[in-house]
């Protein structure tokens, strides 16, 4: 019983062209409280899955027409998918390459003849680290939109207070006094300017289409506006007009800039910053510098952990990362992608 409350159950999706492996891994997985979905070709599990995203999937290696490393390969390529565990399943007669398996996105095997106490093992704990995996996501969403509730708090209201009182300000101003009348008015423009900013930015957060359609350059021109226009700092910009990117470097590369770019802003204290990307077929780099008051890695302090950040963000695409600072001489963040699999 208590097993039962810890390990959730699940949706699994067996793909196996053979019946009899069917029948009996679905009687085994039935038996254990899980749904269970089973088809005879690699065609028809990717139908399936995409149909109705499965908890975890069980599939067999070796299948006419398309294998199950190439079945694995293209779940792992589809962004909806990506996450679903892929379990194989090998004959103890036939060869199997583990090292494949893993490459191509497996995160474990079960061998035939099945062993009832070790599929279910096996399957279960897949399982379990599926749950946590999206327990963790749900809780990166909320995090996230606690983000954006206190960015729009803190940088758009308190912008936008600025202004009315700048505002209410000129309605008492003598009209005498054009001059002052003159600066308040531009006030209010650069004050409502970086509202706009700061609502462009944080549009795009609330819509992570948008962050994909748009063009890399437009999007980190909106992240020199806001630093220019909130912390009055003088941005250089220069990028490329065009830079197709796959879309989690395309992400990546946006993300890490909005952090450098966040860092400069409450931590720097600089007065000029440079943004700029560049590429070539299959590769790109990133630069942000600035000649801000810069620190030393061993003394990062907790509100710095966004360079923590920056630097898991670029591990994940197998990036290069180089952050060179020192205090009193800025900071310089160069990030360079290759796409290795095209060379």
């Amino acid at each position: 019983m208590d097993n039962e409350q810890i390990t959730p159950r699940g949706d699994i999706l067996i793909i196996d062209d053979k019946p009899a492996n069917l029948q009996l891994l679905s009687s085994i997985l039935k038996e254990h409280g899980h749904t269970v979905r089973a088809v005879v070709s690699g065609a028809m599990g990717l139908i399936a899955a995409r149909t109705v995203k499965p908890d975890l999937i069980l599939l067999d290696i070796r299948m006419p027409e398309m294998d199950g490393y190439e079945v694995c390969r293209q779940i792992k390529a589809d962004e909806t998918l990506c996450s679903i565990p892929v379990v194989f399943i090998s004959s103890l007669e036939e060869v199997f390459d583990k090292v494949k398996a893993f490459q191509s996105g497996g995160v474990d095997y079960i061998t035939k003849p099945f062993q009832l106490e070790e599929v279910i093992a096996r399957v279960e704990s897949q399982l379990a680290l599926y749950h946590l995996h999206r327990q963790a996501e749900k809780l990166a969403i909320v995090q996230e939109r606690e983000r954006l509730a206190r960015d729009l708090h803190d940088a758009v209201s308190q912008t936008l207070f600025s202004a009315s009182v700048v505002a209410e300000t000129l309605l008492f101003q003598n009209k005498d006094q054009p001059e002052q009348i003159e600066i308040g008015l531009e006030q209010i423009y650069n004050l409502t300017q970086t509202a706009l900013a700061e609502m462009r930015v944080l549009l795009v957060e609330l819509r992570p289409d948008t962050l994909i359609r748009a063009s890399l350059k437009s999007l980190l021109e909106q992240l020199g506006g806001i630093l220019r226009t909130r912390a009055n700092v003088e941005v250089v910009i220069e990028i490329e007009e065009s830079l197709a990117l796959p879309q989690d470097v395309h992400i990546t590369f946006y993300r890490i800039a909005q952090e450098a770019i966040n860092n400069i802003t409450r931590h720097a204290q600089a007065t000029w910053a440079r943004i700029a990307l560049d590429g070539r077929p299959h590769s790109a780099r990133l630069i942000i510098e600035d000649n801000g008051r810069g620190f030393l890695f061993g003394e990062i302090e907790p509100g710095h952990l966004g360079l923590l950040n920056i630097q898991e963000r670029a591990e994940k695409i197998g990036a290069d990362l180089a952050i060179d600072s020192a205090p009193g001489q800025g900071t310089r963040i160069l990030l360079e992608w290759r796409d290795n699999e095209a060379r």
